[in-house]
């Protein structure tokens, strides 16, 4: 048979000391607060999206050049203002993948992607130049689309403001293609 030592009131206190001791002895140490986290500081203005954006419009300008010299007769004078306004493009395009410290390569080599000239394409073209009209839609569409998303999530202004510019001369340039493809 078990028993049992009676509860005194001396008896008590000692049961209750040790919870009051801890809880004492826990309120009076000092709390160590953690460090501030440092809040990640960019040398760089630009971000992501304009990272990509420039690696993506030289590309797209560049490749586009060689198709310009098979443009039929009747789209040889348009053809020749899209390569005067994309080679003055690419000057600044190439300003500002130096200014944001990216390589010279294309990362976008070999790619099917809308808007961008391939090797094949230009093979197709070189057996029928009628296709150009189509080609040089599709990229005047697709780099005004990618102008606009540098304008809404770029961070650099000085490749915002080249993207405004851009966008704004594919809208006129598409509306000139319009005219001369009729």
């Amino acid at each position: 048979m078990r028993t049992t030592s009676p509860v005194t009131p001396g008896r008590l206190r000692a049961l209750w000391g040790v919870p009051l001791l801890l809880v004492a002895a826990c309120s009076s140490a000092p709390t160590a607060t953690p460090p501030p986290v440092p809040t990640p500081v960019s040398s760089s203005p630009f971000n992501p999206t304009d990272t990509a954006w420039i690696q993506l419009m030289i590309p797209m300008d560049e490749q586009l050049l060689p198709a310009l010299d098979l443009a039929p007769p009747e789209l040889a004078p348009f053809a020749a203002e899209l390569r005067s306004s994309h080679e003055q493009e690419l000057v600044r395009l190439k300003r500002l993948r130096e200014r944001a410290g990216l390589p010279d390569d294309n990362p976008h080599a070999g790619h099917q992607m809308p808007g961008l000239v391939s090797e094949a394409d230009l093979a197709g073209l070189r057996m029928d130049p009628s296709g150009l009209t189509a080609k040089l839609r599709e990229h005047l569409e697709q780099s005004a689309l990618l102008a606009r998303g540098e304008q809404d999530s770029g961070a650099d202004q000085e490749t915002r403001e080249l993207a405004a510019s851009i966008g704004t001369t594919r809208a006129g340039q598409s509306a000139r293609l319009a005219e001369v493809a009729l």
